[in-house]
């Protein structure tokens, strides 16, 4: 038994039926809304001609923008690691103080 969901999206005034876990419907729709502003915004601005270079336009900005965030959240996992062990250490010190009392 299946639990997907027929989902109706449209990407540059073009409709498709497509099929989705249910309960992800709403993610797909802002996946779908998130790509046609990005078709768009491409479309608009002159510099790209046809459906297929404006897709893989839209893919490289997608992924371009996934590796930056990956980065970023690299950055923020060590961040917190750093600050976890300051943490750590800090409330070692203050246990080993308070027993010495």
């Amino acid at each position: 038994m299946s639990n997907n969901v027929a989902v109706q999206i449209t990407i540059l005034n073009q409709s498709y039926t497509l099929t989705s876990p249910a309960g992800k419907e709403e993610q797909l729709r802002e996946a779908a809304q998130l790509l046609d502003t990005r078709l768009r915004s491409i479309k608009d601005s002159g510099r790209v001609v046809g459906l297929e270079r404006m897709a893989v336009m839209a893919a490289l900005n997608f992924s371009a923008e996934a590796l930056q965030a990956r980065k970023d959240m690299e950055t923020l996992e060590l961040a917190l690691g750093q600050i976890d062990a300051k943490v750590s250490q800090q409330l070692d010190l203050n246990q080993d103080s308070s027993d010495n009392k």
